[in-house]
């Protein structure tokens, strides 16, 4: 994973990314039978892009996570 800014902090993710999306945990559930699996694909967004690039991207990044099945999803700001 990677961030274009360089005053942003990476120290904790690059330590351990489940700070900032809780992979193992997720897995951790699934394997509980708490949740019915986690998606292969996960997406990031940075949040000062363009909206009308955003909305875009988004719309498309949705539609492919409506292909796969995908019926929850978590919104984590960073």
């Amino acid at each position: 994973m990677t961030h274009v800014a360089v005053e942003f902090d990476r120290s904790a993710w690059q330590q351990d990314l489940n700070t900032i999306i809780p992979l193992d945990r997720l897995e951790e559930m699934a394997a509980d039978g708490e949740i019915a699996s986690v998606a292969d694909e996960h997406y990031s967004f940075m949040g000062a892009a363009d909206p009308v690039t955003m909305e875009k991207s988004a719309r498309a990044v949705a539609a492919k996570m409506k292909q796969e099945g995908v019926n929850t999803v978590f919104l984590i700001p960073i």
